[in-house]
């Protein structure tokens, strides 16, 4: 580990191989695998679900998978150097934005989130004992991850004259001030904003399934709201329930109960936290006016039900198994209020076809992914209504 000039070398040093090698190269597509086994077969990592996914992520099966519906018949190179701004909300992100660099043929200079959280240590720990296999060599010499101050934009100005392409993974101001930082003419720039998600599900699905699929729905949900705490973009805060109002009820009360005893089982709500939730409840029943309901399971679940979706619903975000939930016959009912600052559509018991229609017969500005009940955290090559892989990679025109 090197520190220079108030920066933290965690793996690597300062100056880099930058010249690009091919997409999905053999030799990054083994590295990969084996921090994926190496990963896999750490006990202390297999108490971190986020690392054993990122893990199974990296795994030669789906690497290739992802690379055959990826790869075509153009010949491409990186960009060159990548600087990734990482978020620090998102403990493994900073491993998936290294991967899509990685990928893509590109040297990569990743900013980690500067607190030490143990899932930044563990896979840190694995890419630094791969890199030094011998087989790997040309690899390092690509490749630093690194730790300084976020306020220091001194430092994030060097790095961002350096670069051939930018990941930058933040809040808007965030986004904003680093798009101002000077640049190379050609640079490739790709941001990740804040962003809102939310979830629509089927009343009458929920009431027929069975205990066993029920059981399944419950922790597919959990896996995509408690285990970031709500923090993640794909992550949903607002729940649309479709049908009668009867049908409604009965789906609530079959989901929620049996929500609050998984949560009971896996969820462990600090004390800081239980303050937070709770003033925000208690914010929320002074400012919005439109609450008819406020539903309380001990501190684990607070649910929110709303009369209706007011014009600016992006806001209405909850942490920490804070949850609102509107009643509604048609999903339509919010067509006209979603905006570029919506991402992510997470569905139960809603056919794709419905689905589909909702987004392109409404003409919407944004959902950018939809995706079952228990994918909201599923990163992938085509994120924010980007393609990575074509936007980290330049086409050479061969004739």
């Amino acid at each position: 580990m090197n520190k220079i000039n108030n920066v933290k070398f965690v793996i690597g040093k300062k100056e880099l191989e930058t010249r690009p090698i091919t997409p999905f190269n053999s030799l990054t597509c083994e590295f990969l695998n084996e921090l994926s086994q190496s990963l896999i077969k750490d006990k202390f990592a297999q108490k971190f679900s986020d690392v054993i996914s990122f893990a199974f992520w990296c795994r030669k099966a789906n690497i290739n998978i992802i690379k055959k519906k990826l790869i075509g018949s153009e010949l491409r190179l990186g960009l060159g150097l990548v600087f990734h701004v990482t978020p620090s909300n998102v403990h493994v992100n900073f491993a998936f934005s290294f991967a899509f660099g990685l990928l893509t043929g590109n040297a990569n200079l990743v900013k980690l989130p500067s607190k030490n959280f143990p899932q930044i240590n563990i896979i840190c720990k694995k890419i630094t004992y791969n890199f030094n296999k011998k087989k790997f060599k040309i690899i390092k010499k690509m490749n630093s991850l690194l730790q300084y101050d976020s306020q220091n934009d001194e430092i994030t100005k060097e790095f961002s004259c350096k670069a051939d392409g930018r990941i930058i993974w933040g809040g808007d101001e965030t986004i904003k001030k680093i798009k101002k930082f000077e640049t190379k003419n050609r640079v490739i720039d790709i941001s990740f904003g804040d962003k809102y998600s939310f979830c629509v599900i089927d009343s009458t699905s929920v009431n027929k399934i069975s205990n066993i699929k029920l059981k399944k729905l419950i922790e597919q949900f959990y896996n995509d709201t408690y285990i970031m705490d709500q923090n993640a973009c794909s992550s949903p805060h607002l729940i649309i329930w479709l049908g009668s109002n009867k049908n409604i009820t009965k789906a609530k009360n079959k989901f929620w109960d049996e929500l609050i005893k998984y949560v009971k089982l896996k969820y462990v709500l600090d004390e800081i936290n239980v303050i937070d939730k709770f003033e925000q409840l208690c914010s929320d029943a002074i400012e919005l006016d439109y609450i008819d309901q406020f539903h309380l399971n001990e501190n684990l679940i607070y649910r929110i039900k709303i009369k209706k979706l007011p014009k600016n619903f992006e806001k209405l975000k909850g942490k920490f198994g804070y949850f609102y939930e509107y009643n509604s016959k048609d999903i339509n009912c919010c067509a006209e209020l979603v905006n570029s600052k919506f991402q992510t559509l997470v569905y139960y018991g809603v056919s794709q076809n419905k689905l589909s229609n909702f987004v392109l017969t409404n003409r919407l500005k944004g959902i950018d992914r939809i995706v079952p009940v228990g994918q909201a955290l599923d990163i992938g090559f085509v994120w924010d209504g980007y393609n990575l892989d074509k936007s980290l990679t330049r086409i050479i025109d061969l004739k």
